[in-house]
């Protein structure tokens, strides 16, 4: 996909508007985006894969994709919006992942995240984690459900004025006395927050901050929550879009039933000894070692 997005010039897009019949949009970053080319967003192999386009969506704003979800769908407190029902099906999935109300893996994605917030254009004052360790609309719920600037940015909440008085506090109905006392407790948090004017705000992969997301360190956080239920389970691998054989074998990885040489050990088909990987790494041939840290076969 990257070779895609290098290999897709302004010229490129163009042709495909005029194919489609469509007006390119221009985009103030770089140039024409059609939205006829929403045609071509990619198949996701996974939810782990779909995350990977969450996370690449996120920190990479000057990319092509995101400049045809933004073209297609519009932007809101710098966020892409979702789209409606007659949207990419893809998209919705990518969204509901983003937003943490997927219905398999539920908010693990956005939980995983931090922000280093600099100029505060790009975090969601309410949404996102940026000043504690919970978003502000779980830690104040009740204050959240009552702002009309929900989907407000850090930026402009700050612009706003959140100081006692601030327009940034804006509710639907009068306060009562004890919400009044947890707009006090709100703006205390907000004492410490330094906006740097010039400075991009930075997105953290918390269980890799180096490398950011990558699929495997994706599965190992996965594996390492609680156990995945039967429905979770059958809502993961069973599903009509992926072929039986891949489902076979994606069920046959997680209960641990592939013929690794740990598991043919275990049943008394091979020796001690003949554990060791094929690839000759010195490690045990088992699954989690095949398909992620193998020095040979995990990078395939």
């Amino acid at each position: 996909m990257v070779l895609l997005e290098r290999a897709m010039p302004t010229t490129l897009i163009s042709m495909l508007a005029k194919i489609h019949g469509e007006n390119p949009v221009v985009s103030e970053a770089k140039g024409v985006v059609p939205t006829c080319t929403c045609a071509l967003m990619p198949k996701s192999g996974g939810k782990q894969g779909e995350c990977k386009w969450c996370w690449r969506i996120l920190v990479n704003r000057e990319g092509l994709w995101f400049r045809v979800l933004a073209s297609r769908y519009g932007l809101v407190g710098g966020r892409l919006k979702r789209g409606d029902r007659n949207g990419s099906v893809w998209w919705r999935d990518i969204a509901s992942i983003r937003d943490g109300d997927a219905s398999v893996l539920g908010s693990w994605f956005p939980e995983n995240l931090s922000v280093h917030v600099g100029n505060g254009a790009n975090t969601l004052f309410w949404l996102d984690r940026w000043v504690d360790d919970v978003p502000s609309c779980v830690r104040f719920s009740r204050l959240y459900d009552l702002s009309e600037n929900k989907l407000a940015t850090v930026a402009q909440m700050f612009s706003w004025g959140w100081k006692i008085g601030g327009e940034a506090w804006k509710w639907r109905r009068r306060m009562w006395d004890w919400e009044e006392e947890m707009v006090v407790e709100c703006r205390s948090l907000l004492l410490t927050a330094l906006l740097q004017v010039d400075t991009e705000d930075v997105w953290t992969w918390t269980p890799d901050p180096v490398e950011g997301y990558t699929v495997s360190v994706a599965y190992l956080t996965i594996i390492d929550r609680t156990p995945p239920t039967n429905n979770v389970l059958a809502a993961l691998l069973w599903r009509k879009d992926v072929p039986m054989k891949v489902s076979v074998f994606a069920w046959r990885l997680f209960r641990h039933r592939l013929p690794s040489k740990t598991n043919l050990f275990r049943r008394g088909i091979i020796p001690s000894e003949a554990q060791l990987c094929i690839s000759g790494c010195g490690q045990q041939e088992s699954e989690t070692h095949l398909f992620l840290s193998c020095t040979l076969f995990g990078h395939i």
